[in-house]
C-alpha cells in the first residue's frame, strides 16, 4: 500500500461526501455509502491481507477505530445538513475535520514505521 496515495484518496473521499452537503438529490443509498467504512479503498485495504504489515502495531488498530468513527461522523454530518440543523452540523464537522486529521496521523506513523 502506498501510504501517501492513501492520504490522498482519503482527501478526494472527504471532497465527494462533502459536495453532497446541500444536494437536494442525497438518497438513503447515498448516505449508507458514507457510513460504511468497510467500502472506501482504505477500509478494504484495514480489513484485508494489505495490513498485515503493520498488525504488530498498536497504531493500526487505532486507525482502524478511527476510521470507523470517520464514516459514522460523515453519515451524521450529512444527516444533520439534510435536516437543516444548522448548530449540530457545524459542531459535527469540527469532530469531523478534527477525526480526518488523526486518521491521516495514524497513516503518516504507519508509512514512518515502514521506512
Amino acid at each position: 500500500m502506498d501510504i501517501a496515495q492513501e492520504i490522498d484518496r482519503h482527501l478526494q473521499w472527504i471532497e465527494t461526501a462533502v459536495s453532497l452537503i446541500g444536494d437536494q438529490s442525497v438518497t438513503a443509498g447515498d448516505l449508507e455509502e458514507i457510513t460504511q467504512h468497510d467500502r472506501c479503498a482504505l477500509g478494504q485495504w484495514l480489513n484485508a491481507e494489505g495490513s498485515r504489515e503493520f498488525r504488530d502495531l498498536p497504531e493500526l488498530e487505532l486507525l482502524k477505530d478511527s476510521h470507523e468513527a470517520f464514516h459514522k461522523l460523515a453519515g451524521t454530518l450529512v444527516s444533520a445538513v439534510e435536516g437543516g440543523d444548522e448548530s449540530e452540523a457545524m459542531a459535527i464537522q469540527e469532530d469531523f475535520i478534527a477525526r480526518s486529521q488523526e486518521l491521516i496521523g495514524y497513516l503518516k506513523v504507519l508509512q514512518q514505521k515502514s521506512q
